[in-house]
């Protein structure tokens, strides 16, 4: 019998497979070849290859051909090859017969005869059932199939019908018609009747009374019939009749009628289950990535992943290992393992390579194995592995990116035997995936806090010193604090620059000082008693200056001068920082006790100095490390806007922003390449000159721009007075330094950065430099998605063939309008007789005209109307605020110009010489007030157009005249283009 859910969801016209062909026949796929080839089938040729493709309405003809040529055969007996060499019955390969198999009836279909009219009413309510299977399994899978026990305990009139699943080597009870399933319990698959009907005996058996259903119910007569599968048996159906005598062989037929539709529950059901695994799946894992991307904390993340992967992949255990930089191994996140386990994996050496961590690492992909504890992969974990008593890993390396190795594995555990699917082995990998990235992400957020920590203790130092930190500060104190501990007329603080001993601060008391300026007091190194104590280390006290040869007279002053000096070095680490000198009028006005009184304060002034130049430093190592920083943040702040954003405008705006943020520039441009013109476009600019910058290049001028993407390589000109390559756009050449960065693509660079800075000696630092080609680095990423973005969004929202929208996005316009309460109509198109063209010239002249009928209806619409193909030659208008009075006008101007398509000079001849199409119309709110309603309104009136002839305009109106006869329709569907056809219309 064929499959009739499959023969009522497929459009008469329709094309299938051999394989499809083969499931509708009821036979196997070489059975419909061997017909084919003996010219008793027809079939199509759609490429070069010789694929072949069968019309639904070639199959239908074909059964009805087979059926009245082919009586039922006589009740089955158990030795069948016997009745066919006795000539009883068609043989295989031949219409009107079916392989034989599990659950199988060898007539070809049913004939609708008095004493078979339970057979048809069972198959119709079953059928039924196959159709809102997919429907009824996504809130309970069996569902369906308690209906359908209890639909075929009616027909067969049986007192109890039981449906059994094979599970691998087990049959499980899963529907149950007139008794408890509670009292049902799996049995194995050998296991008595079951096993019989599952084990290739023929199709219904009916052996005596009392083998196991009336044993423990008291039901009577057993009947068994195995459940078809696609590969194997699906299960097997049991029935308790209440009768002695053996079954006809209308009862038989009943039987193995609804296994074979049971069949068709099961395999339905199996898809719904995997579609909705599937949507699970692909939430869950868009719910990790969101999880993964709002933490930081890599544990929590880690654990997470360890939670996904258990539900997503059914798992009893899991945990992520991650590998430290000495070569162990470390637990991070695990659920289900011992901590024997755990310790057994941290102490596998380095140098074990023969683990299945260790060859899916080296794979670069996830590996698993079943039956881990007697893999050769199993290592020297066995023994561990046995221990803890599950039976099937799987485990996937954490990669980061190209680098070789890994960072650690996701492990997961089955406790019982687990094959795992290709779909589960991508599942892990994106799981893996998201977690490398997540540990990438959380050692950088680590490394960016630990260098925000230093940059907060630099600051903290600073602020500490801030009292001494300058030289001048600390000249300036030295000076002050000085006279508490020695009275003085004059003091000089130097520091040594070099050769040069320069007076950061001074202080005079008294006239002969007062007017000493800096540049009197600098002397070089080894000059002057100054000088000569820098050089030599050793303190002076000198009880008359002037006497002694080492001084120098300063020019302006008293010659001959009666002056004490004390002179101390400031020594700090074995190196002179300056000079500490006192003055005062008059001889021998200082004591020794001063002398060393000085030293050690000297001491204490180098500790100063030595300090403000290390702040000095950290000063600078901070103003540096601060800028990586925000370089880095600026950086992660525009990978975020990469991944959250798909608008080129705001990915280009943000960037320039935050690049002037980090670099000083007196003008910045970001230019981008035009497709459709090749020139340079600029699409955002800061500073001084940015309406100049903002101008669009003419075709054939250059600079330095145009050499960038030419040549694809960054540049960092210091002086761009000097360079040839600088396009001064008029204005003459100017000081300034440039760096110029392209922007690149898979095939080359696609725009540039540039950043200006004008004026003689302003350079940017290689730094600056790099930092620059990072953000160009990151925008080119960015503008890469955004163009995939677009192209994917585009192809999602439009039809391949015509290039118009496509349904979905019909669906989405119209509850868009219908959500915003705005009027408008919807003018519903489906060509007539379209089919003609299709059998006449082949699917590659149909694709021709209906791309032409698209064409026509588009420039037939108005420039605010939205044109969609809604099913195959269907076509469907929307009219924002048109109203039902106006539609009309529309609807025909848009049929006289699909008309126009085919008319003289257009190029067709034969059977497409003439092209109407039939067209419905209605208008939101009047003819509906739900997007089902108008559409149906719409579909209601197109009918009543195309049942009338054809070619002609029905309104919502006309349509409700039939409003009791017609649902809610489908579209025709879209078969996908041929791989190759040829074919050629004049």
């Amino acid at each position: 019998m064929p499959d009739a859910f499959f023969l009522q969801s497929r459009p008469a016209d329709a094309t299938m497979t051999v394989t499809k062909a083969a499931q509708v026949l009821g036979v196997h796929p070489n059975t419909v070849r061997a017909w084919s080839d003996a010219g008793r089938l027809r079939y199509y040729r759609m490429n070069p290859r010789g694929d072949r493709r069968y019309r639904m309405t070639d199959l239908q003809h074909f059964l009805a051909v087979s059926v009245a040529t082919s009586p039922l055969e006589a009740p089955l007996d158990l030795e069948p090859s016997r009745r066919r060499r006795a000539g009883r019955g068609p043989r295989r390969g031949q219409p009107g017969a079916v392989a034989r198999g599990p659950g199988q009836i060898r007539t070809a279909a049913v004939v609708d005869t008095p004493d078979r009219q339970p057979i048809v009413r069972l198959l119709e309510d079953l059928d039924g059932l196959t159709g809102t299977a997919l429907r009824d399994a996504l809130a309970d899978p069996d569902a369906p199939l308690q209906a359908g026990a209890r639909i075929i305990r009616d027909a067969a009139a049986a007192s109890l019908v039981s449906v059994w699943r094979l599970d691998g080597e087990a049959l499980s009870p899963v529907a149950v018609a007139g008794g408890s399933r509670d009292r049902f319990v799996d049995l194995p698959r050998s296991f008595g009747i079951l096993g019989a009907a599952l084990s290739g005996a023929p199709e219904v058996l009916d052996p005596r009374p009392g083998a196991y259903l009336s044993v423990a119910f008291q039901h009577g007569r057993e009947v068994a019939c195995a459940i078809p599968g696609d590969r194997e048996p699906w299960g097997v159906l049991l029935l308790a009749i209440q009768r002695d005598d053996p079954l006809g062989e209308i009862d038989r037929e009943l039987i193995g009628a609804a296994a074979r539709a049971l069949g068709n529950l099961g395999v339905a059901i199996g898809a719904a289950a995997e579609v909705t695994r599937q949507m699970h799946r692909s939430e869950a894992l868009r719910r990790v990535a969101a999880d993964i991307g709002s933490r930081l904390d890599l544990e929590q993340i880690l654990a997470g992943v360890v939670d996904h992967a258990l539900v997503l992949l059914g798992g009893d255990r899991a945990a992520v290992f991650l590998f430290e930089s000495d070569g162990s191994r470390r637990t991070v996140a695990a659920r289900g393992l011992s901590a024997t386990y755990q310790a057994a994996v941290h102490g596998l050496p380095e140098e074990d390579n023969h683990t299945l961590a260790s060859h899916a690492v080296a794979a670069r992909r996830p590996l698993f194995a079943v039956h881990y504890r007697d893999d050769p992969r199993a290592g020297t974990m066995r023994a561990a592995i046995i221990q803890e008593g599950f039976d099937t890993a799987g485990i996937a390396p954490l990669l980061d990116g190209d680098q070789p190795g890994a960072l650690g594995v996701l492990s997961v555990y089955h406790d019982r035997p687990h094959p795992w699917t290709e779909d589960e082995l991508e599942t892990v990998q994106a799981l893996a995936n998201q977690a490398a990235v997540a540990i990438k992400a959380a050692r950088t957020y680590q490394q960016l806090a630990t260098w925000a920590a230093q940059l907060q203790s630099i600051q903290q130092l600073g602020a500490r010193l801030s009292r001494l930190s300058t030289v001048a500060e600390i000249g300036t104190a030295i000076a002050t604090e000085l006279r508490q501990l020695i009275d003085y007329h004059n003091v000089r603080v130097y520091r040594l620059y070099g050769d040069d001993l320069i007076p950061v601060a001074m202080q005079g008391q008294v006239g002969e000082y007062v007017d000493e300026t800096p540049d009197q007091l600098r002397v070089k190194f080894g000059q002057g008693i100054t000088g000569w104590v820098a050089e030599h280390r050793l303190a002076q006290l000198l009880d008359d200056a002037d006497s002694d040869p080492r001084t120098n007279t300063i020019a302006g002053t008293d010659p001959h001068l009666d002056e004490s000096m004390l002179i101390a070095p400031m020594l700090f680490e074995d190196e002179v920082l300056g000079v500490l000198v006192l003055s005062k009028l008059g001889l021998r006005q200082f004591q020794p006790d001063d002398l060393r009184l000085l030293v050690i304060y000297a001491s204490f002034a180098a500790q100063a100095m030595a300090n403000a130049d290390a702040t000095e430093r950290v000063r600078e190592q901070s103003a540096a490390l601060e800028q990586k920083v925000r370089s880095q943040r600026e950086l992660l702040r525009l990978t975020e806007s990469i991944l959250t954003t798909y608008e080129v405008s705001a990915l280009i705006e943000t960037t320039a922003d935050r690049l002037l943020d980090l670099i000083a520039c007196d003008n910045l441009v970001i230019e981008v390449v035009d497709p459709s013109t090749r020139l340079l476009a600029p699409r955002t600019a800061r500073g001084r000159d940015r309406d100049q910058l903002m101008s669009t290049w003419d075709p054939g001028e250059t600079g330095l721009a145009t050499w960038v993407i030419e040549h694809n390589v960054p540049q960092l000109i210091d002086e761009e007075f000097d360079d040839r390559r600088v396009n001064t756009h008029g204005t003459g050449p100017v000081h300034g330094a440039l760096v110029c960065v392209p922007l690149r693509s898979r095939t080359g660079a696609t725009g540039v950065i540039t950043a200006e800075r004008l004026g003689e000696g302003r350079r940017f630092t290689d730094d600056e430099f790099e930092l620059v080609q990072l953000f160009a680095a990151q925008v080119s990423i960015g503008l890469q998605n955004a163009e995939a973005h677009q192209a994917v969004e585009q192809r999602a929202r439009t039809d391949v063939l015509t290039g118009l929208l496509n349904h979905g996005t019909f669906v989405e316009r119209m509850n868009r309008l219908i959500g915003a309460h705005e009027p408008f109509s919807l003018v519903m198109l489906d060509l007539d007789r379209f089919k003609g063209v299709n059998d006449g010239f082949g699917h590659l002249a149909g694709d021709r005209l209906l791309r032409q009928v698209a064409d026509a209806i588009v420039r037939a619409s108005r420039e605010t109307d939205a044109v969609f193909r809604y099913g195959g030659d269907e076509f469907a208008v929307l009219l924002p605020g048109t109203t039902a009075r106006e539609v009309g006008a529309v609807a025909e101007r848009i049929r006289g110009s699909i008309a126009a398509t085919v008319g003289p000079g257009s190029g067709w001849r034969g059977r497409a010489r003439a092209l109407e199409a039939s067209a419905g119309t209605a208008s939101f709110p009047d003819d509906g007030a739900t997007p089902e309603e108008v559409l149906l309104a719409a579909d209601r009136a197109c009918f009543v157009a195309k049942r009338s002839g054809g070619g002609r305009l029905a309104s919502a109106a006309e349509g409700l005249a039939i409003a009791g006869e017609l649902t809610l329709q489908t579209p025709t569907p879209i078969d996908p283009a041929p791989e190759v056809v040829t074919a050629s219309v004049a």
